[in-house]
């Protein structure tokens, strides 16, 4: 009988901020790779070596070390090191699909750089593999996975065929043990034979009968073996067993079976032969929040308004390019997932600040010409960045106080309502003396302060104080020349006078107006008129909310409140928030041994803030006692403490006039450790399971989960921006900004969905529910999340299930505001229009691109459906291309896409 074969590949897991910060880590990534090219250079019989699967560790070394550019690249071309295909190894679920689409392309462009990519979807410490992700290797021209985690009982093997709901699928290789099952192998060529026996002995009936053994040499942050080419050949020469190799994945992966492997579809999220640590969803929900708004703000926004209303030079590809970086960088499995270091998860904002702010200055960059160039007579362009015709809530500015309203292009009167005042920040100043020359200076004829004056007032006070009033100029009123206001103040300046100085500017409110309906990836205008607009069917009484599609009913005993639709699916009881303790850490949520819950506040008040016509709010403040904290230690939790805080929690309930769900903003000075707080949501009728959105599908999961000796089973799942429990008759959608994790409770009768967990540790030693540590035991107060939080999430209670109910439509219309920009309105563009219209798919991407926008699509139904891409209501010109650009077919127009295809187009 033939040897079997045993691969040994040379590798290192990087994590590149974890429990130390990122620049900590590089500069043991210096050493190591110092020490890894030295390796290569003088020992041939070393092989091969793994990068990791992503190419920044590469970018972070050469960053210090430039000069080893073209020896790296001497490596990778003659196949010694692989690198790519990934930008940096991320976490699949914490983040959306278009980064995950983004981290690849990125990777695969860099490797290029380089020689190439390694050809393989290394995914070595993912905590949950999302099921579109075999279609998105596929549509990359990668045809192997290998992966660790998630893998379920049912997959007896090492090797199984790993299918994406749209039938595309990969061999997937299981690194059953770890990505760490060969580190540390003996010196000593008979004992490295007995640990291949060992491994296969371990292995048992998993281990192909015609396949090879993978023994990965590496774990995190550890240099390479040296001395491996000396054991291997001794290894070989000392008996026939066994056929080792120091290899790569590539190469080991080419020569082994596919015909007869089990087939497993959709997600892999088991924790039957390791820990998914499933709490990484809600240990910091800052973090989630932070990267929902920022890849929001990139991807439903800036880009698409980049490449439909912009022109070349308005968003420059660097910026956006850079944004990207930052969401890439952050989608690290450590870094996205917050399990780290309270430095590294400062860092994971800041990066996401800076690219949410790179967004959001180019939307306005795009927007602010393109106002330029519309005509039609209005005041305020109003924009639709995304695919589907909607109308929307905006809110402007406008000067006085006296009532108006807005009126569309076509004439339609809108639902104005003032919600505010903007405050005016006029000079106030006490100068005496020679200062008084500073405030002299700011007259510039007739401007104070760079703003127009109406007038002034000089008066003398008792104490011989000179008094200045100067009264801003309203819109379109006359100014005076303020030459005489600047020769008062230098007379009583130079008299050694106490000057003060008030500018009173005027008045301006803010108002929320009504928009109609504003076309899919299109515009409208609308300008001012005096008077008030039009009602609607908006309605406020003293404890309810109601419009055309919802009535909403607070309880001021429980403070929850009621959801009743139009055409009768009524949920009783919602937002009763649960309260318990969480012995846990950040990996996973644990409950101390003996734990309190509480889930009834001691005071509830509720109040009408806002009655229409344009959104109506109600305000619940409710009090609870909570237990200050848990009592435990880095090792477990084993109780709370009988000492109890106040809590005030006020939660805003909002409807708008010609929306179908009902908004909920809940915030709290949160000054309690040690706990997970979840808002319950009872649903019309019991349930079986949930249909919750995640990368370009919509995932159907069960009540229960699948556990193993390493964690317990927690149904405690994910979801991108909403998931929906029904029956298939009626159901109840939670929409929600940033608030990843949710289960279905109360056997199948209620949602819960996770507001926070507050835990004090990276990793806790033997917490209840998963026996083993995580992580290094690092104490984390920036967990605790000690400051005012907010939560944004919104209940959508329909008829049929979710095929039927339009839940991605309705969460752009809950998350992606429409941008308004000033207009003159004399551009020669019409008033309102459309520059794309896509039907019959979801739309993923619209992506600038000099070759030609980049438009993707998917079907997240489970049954095809036909999609249509017009311009000017004309068929568009176009060429079916995979996620590298290469073109795999023409579109005329229309394409059919079978249940969750994917497709990208370049549109000429």
């Amino acid at each position: 009988m033939a040897p079997r074969a045993v691969a040994v590949v040379p590798h290192t897991h990087w994590d590149r901020e974890w429990y130390e910060p990122y620049q900590t880590f590089r500069l043991r990534l210096v050493e190591l790779f110092d020490g890894l090219l030295d390796l290569l250079e003088h020992d041939p019989s070393y092989a091969r070596f793994l990068l990791d699967g992503q190419t920044v560790v590469l970018d972070d070394y050469l960053a210090v070390r430039p000069e080893r550019t073209a020896a790296v690249a001497d490596l990778v071309r003659s196949g010694r090191v692989s690198i790519g295909p990934w930008e940096c190894l991320m976490d699949e679920a914490m983040v959306s699909g278009e980064t995950l689409v983004r981290d690849l392309q990125r990777g695969i462009a860099r490797a290029a750089d380089f020689g190439g990519a390694m050809p393989v979807g290394y995914l070595p410490d993912m905590f949950t593999h999302v099921a579109q992700m075999p279609q998105l290797l596929r549509l990359a021209g990668l045809e192997h996975a290998v992966l660790w985690r998630g893998v379920p009982a049912a997959i007896d093997r090492t090797a199984f065929w790993w299918e994406s709901p749209d039938g595309s699928r990969v061999r997937t290789e299981h690194l059953y043990g770890s990505y760490a099952n060969g580190r540390d192998l003996p010196a000593d060529p008979a004992e490295l034979v007995d640990r291949a026996r060992a491994y296969e002995a371990e292995l048992g009936p998993r281990a192909l009968p015609d396949g090879g053994l993978l023994l990965m040499n590496g774990t995190d942050h550890r240099p390479p073996q040296p001395g491996l080419g000396r054991v291997v050949a001794a290894a070989n020469a000392l008996q026939d067993e066994y056929r080792f190799a120091v290899t790569s994945l590539p190469e080991y992966l080419a020569t082994q079976p596919t015909t007869g492997l089990p087939v497993w579809r959709g997600e892999l999220r088991s924790g039957a032969s390791t820990n998914v640590l499933m709490g990484v969803a809600s240990n910091r929900v800052d973090v989630h929040q932070a990267c929902a708004a920022a890849e929001r703000a990139v991807e439903r926004v800036a880009e698409p308004t980049a490449a439909l209303f912009g022109r070349p030079d308005d968003a420059p590809a660097p910026l956006l390019d850079q944004a990207w970086r930052l969401l890439v960088l952050n989608s690290a499995h450590d870094s996205a997932c917050a399990c780290s270091h309270d430095d590294v998860v400062d860092a994971v904002l800041q990066r996401h600040r800076e690219a949410r702010h790179l967004a959001d200055a180019l939307t306005d960059r795009v927007l602010t010409r393109f106002a330029g160039r519309v005509g039609g007579g209005g005041a305020t362009v109003v924009v639709n960045p995304t695919p589907a015709p909607r109308p929307g809530t905006v809110e402007l500015e406008v000067d006085g106080d006296a009532p108006v309203h807005f009126v569309a292009d076509d004439g339609t009167p809108c639902a104005t309502q003032v919600v505010g005042t903007v405050p005016t920040a006029g000079v106030r100043a006490v100068v005496v003396g020679e200062k008084v020359r500073w405030v002299a200076d700011l007259v510039r004829g007739h401007e104070f302060a760079g703003t127009g004056a109406a007038g002034f007032t000089r008066t003398v006070g008792p104490d011989g104080g000179v008094h200045y009033v100067v009264t801003g100029v309203a819109p379109g009123g006359p100014t005076v020349d303020l030459a005489d206001l600047r020769s008062a103040l230098l007379a009583d300046g130079a008299r050694d006078a106490t000057v003060h100085v008030r500018q009173d500017l005027p008045v301006r409110s803010r108002v929320a107006v009504a928009v109609p309906a504003v076309p899919g990836f299109g515009w409208r205008t609308l300008r001012q008129v005096a008077g008030s607009g039009p009602g609607t069917a908006l309605a406020a009484g003293p404890d309810a909310l109601a419009n055309a599609h919802l009535r909403v009913d607070a309880d001021p005993r429980t403070g929850t409140f009621s959801v009743a639709t139009a055409d009768g699916v009524t949920v009783v009881g919602a937002g009763r928030l649960v309260e318990g303790g969480d012995g846990g850490d950040t990996y996973n949520y644990s409950p101390p041994t003996a734990d309190r819950i509480v889930d009834t506040p001691s005071a509830v008040t509720v109040r009408v803030t806002e009655t229409g016509p344009v959104r109506a709010r109600l305000e619940i403040v409710a009090t609870y006692e909570w237990p200050t904290h848990a009592v435990g230690d880095h090792r477990s939790c084993t109780g709370r403490s009988t000492e109890t805080v106040p809590t005030e929690v006020r939660t805003t309930l909002e409807l708008r006039a010609d929306e179908r769900f009902v908004r909920v903003h809940t915030e709290l000075d949160h000054r309690v450790r040690d706990h997970r707080l979840r808002v319950h949501v009872p649903l019309p009728a019991p349930v079986t399971g949930s249909d919750a959105e995640c990368a370009f599908a919509v995932v159907h999961r069960g009540l229960t989960a699948e556990g193993g000796a390493h964690e317990a089973p927690l149904p405690t799942f994910v979801s991108r921006r909403f998931v929906d429990a029904g029956d298939g008759t009626v159901g109840c959608a939670l929409l929600h900004d940033g608030l990843l994790e949710y289960e279905v409770v109360d056997d199948g009768r209620a949602v819960a969905l996770t507001l926070l967990r507050a835990t004090g540790w990276l990793s806790r030693v033997e917490p209840a529910l998963r026996p083993n540590p995580a992580g290094p035991p690092l104490p984390t107060p920036g967990a605790q999340l000690p400051r005012t939080l907010a939560f944004d999430w919104a209940l959508l209670p329909h008829r049929g299930d979710w095929t039927t109910a339009d839940l991605h439509a309705a969460a752009d219309e809950f998350l992606v505001a429409l941008p308004v920009a000033p207009t003159a309105g004399t551009g020669p563009l019409p008033p309102a229009g459309a520059h794309l219209e896509v039907t019959g798919a979801v739309v993923s991407a619209v992506v600038p691109d000099p070759a030609g926008t980049v438009l993707r699509v998917f079907n997240p139904l489970p049954h095809p459906v036909t999609c249509t891409v017009q311009r000017a209501a004309r068929p568009v010109v176009a060429t079916e291309i995979d996620l590298l650009g290469r073109e795999v077919g023409a579109f005329g127009g229309t394409r059919d896409l079978g249940p969750a295809e994917i497709v990208s187009l370049r549109l000429a």
